[in-house]
């Protein structure tokens, strides 16, 4: 999902990416992944000192990642997301997820969307004679 950042947010980032590590970036900008802070960076051609850079580089090992999911967040979206969709299964992770990020855990665990089929059922047919000849079929989906 693409982030939409106000000029405030736009602002406080070039005051503070430059000495503030990615851990530390994520209290300022909870609302935003480390990829999307790290993209609007790159985009405003910001960059982290050296010594930040590498205490980032630290801190963000694969063990200490914020943005992996856990196993009950994964058991949720195991349980729900074929009947519920994304959307549903945001609600359920108490919109702590984006939909984008949810539908590509799913797909990494092999979940599909179940489609759904409509049945159509025959409710009423009307026939008018007056002056012209016409049939309206009324169908129900359910």
């Amino acid at each position: 999902m693409r982030a939409n950042w106000s000029l405030e947010e736009t602002e406080l980032l070039k005051k503070i990416y430059h000495i503030k590590t990615s851990n530390e970036l994520q209290e300022f900008f909870p609302q935003y992944t480390n990829t999307q802070i790290l993209r609007k960076a790159k985009q405003l051609g910001i960059k982290k000192r050296p010594e930040v850079a590498k205490q980032s580089r630290l801190s963000n090992s694969i063990i200490q990642r914020n943005d992996l999911w856990s196993d009950e967040e994964k058991k949720i979206v195991l349980e729900n997301y074929e009947k519920m969709g994304a959307k549903g299964v945001k609600e359920l992770l108490n919109n702590h997820r984006s939909e984008e990020q949810i539908k590509k855990t799913a797909y990494r665990l092999g979940l599909r969307r179940e489609q759904t089929t409509t049945i159509w059922e025959l409710t009423e047919i009307n026939v008018n004679r007056e002056k012209l000849f016409t049939v309206e079929v009324v169908y129900k989906g359910r």
